[in-house]
């Protein structure tokens, strides 16, 4: 006897292990690999028959009959279903819960500052922009898949984000990303005159830990990870000694464009991590700027299913665009 699984849509496309790993949680990866290799996972794909390896790649309608206990292996224990139609009734939902773009395998979301995209020790479950959309999804279908985060946007950031509305969309989109399809442009304001109206600056970044949060530094340590943004001067303006930049990123590194500019002496307004103190109180007590002006004002990709070209653009929330009037 055996368990028979049939492979989903949303479950297609990705490597055996991979699936077994996610399907049975409990069970170690090395064990997965020995049942691999004892032949207990055989696929029937049509009127083909064969042994599943770890690299085999799914398929739609894939039958997957497991010649192991799978009972003992069924994940963790479910947890309680909130209330979903109580969130999206929220204020925090309505004030939050922003879509600029949306078909039957994506969102594209216009993120408000302050909001952060998964929970995390300082964001509650619930609280967050991917909490928002779950919510949403779950109060319009109990059973639908729960939405996943193609890529990041720090807390303070405003503008674009893409959430998939399953695991295969969000395969695809990581492939894009992954190979460059995925053009991201951002508006920074930075500290001082650039002393070229174009260019591009690249370094070695590496992740570390501190008692208060994460810190990207550029570094020249074998984890460290190459970066590069590009950038282009719209305006400087005297009166805050500032630039207004379009930053376009080539690798999407944590707090890359933050972190680029400030190694450059140039770092981005309003950035208490990396930015300039007293500049900062400044902009902050004369100019009402309480956040780090960053904003992801366009994206542009070709559909991950489709193939038809997505270009979105958000415009500058009202705190950065008054500065912007005031001084530009």
């Amino acid at each position: 006897m055996s368990d028979k699984i049939t492979i989903s849509g949303n479950d297609s496309e990705q490597r055996l292990d991979r699936y077994l790993r996610k399907k049975f949680p409990e069970l170690p990866l090395s064990v997965i690999y020995k049942y691999l290799r004892q032949k207990k996972v055989k696929i029937i794909r049509g009127e083909k028959k064969f042994h599943g390896k770890k690299e085999d790649m799914l398929q739609k309608g894939d039958e997957m009959h497991l010649y192991f206990d799978a009972s003992q292996f069924g994940g963790t224990p479910k947890k309680d279903v909130p209330n979903f139609d109580f969130v999206v009734k929220s204020p925090f939902f309505k004030k939050n819960f922003r879509i600029q773009y949306e078909d039957e395998y994506l969102w594209i979301a216009d993120k408000l500052p302050g909001i952060a995209v998964h929970p995390g020790t300082k964001t509650p479950s619930g609280k967050s922009l991917i909490d928002l959309f779950l919510a949403y999804q779950k109060s319009k279908n109990p059973n639908a898949i729960d939405p996943k985060l193609a890529h990041r946007l720090d807390k303070d950031t405003s503008g674009l984000i893409i959430i998939a509305k399953n695991d295969l969309v969000l395969r695809k989109l990581s492939a894009l990303f992954r190979d460059g399809g995925v053009k991201k442009q951002y508006l920074a304001l930075v500290q001082g005159k650039l002393p070229k109206k174009s260019g591009m600056i690249e370094s070695n970044l590496l992740r570390t830990e501190g008692s208060k949060h994460t810190k990207i530094q550029v570094s020249s340590h074998i984890e460290s990870k190459p970066s590069r943004t590009f950038y282009s001067v719209r305006e400087y303006s005297p009166k805050l000694n500032a630039s207004l930049v379009e930053v376009t990123l080539d690798t999407g590194r944590m707090h890359q464009i933050r972190v680029h500019f400030a190694s450059e002496g140039h770092p981005l307004a309003g950035d208490d991590v990396y930015g300039e103190r007293m500049w900062n109180r400044k902009m902050r007590d004369k100019f009402g700027l309480k956040r780090h002006f960053l904003h992801a004002y366009q994206i542009a990709f070709p559909h991950p299913i489709t193939h038809k070209k997505i270009e979105i653009s958000s415009p500058l929330p009202e705190d950065l665009s008054r500065i912007l009037k005031n001084f530009f």
